[in-house]
């Protein structure tokens, strides 16, 4: 009987792996850079700051959510 597991589940879990690993990166390193600096804070640099800010969140997540889909196409076909 053969050991282990078939190789296309294998790179679809290690795709998941990635997929949770990637975001979790981006979640930590934004949380962190705006909680330790104090970016996500209004009030305590002035509001550009803060609107910067939370602009490079949103481009980053769209960034994010095009190299995930990107990855997942190219596998997919």
């Amino acid at each position: 009987m053969e050991q282990g597991w078939d190789p296309d589940v294998s790179k679809f879990f290690v795709r998941i792996i990635n997929a949770i690993a990637v975001t979790i990166i981006w979640m930590l390193t934004a949380s962190t850079v705006g909680l330790y600096a104090g970016l996500a804070v209004p009030g305590q640099y002035p509001v550009w700051v803060t609107i910067l800010y939370y602009s490079f969140l949103i481009v980053s997540f769209i960034l994010l959510a095009r190299f995930l889909r990107a990855n997942w196409r190219k596998h997919h076909k």
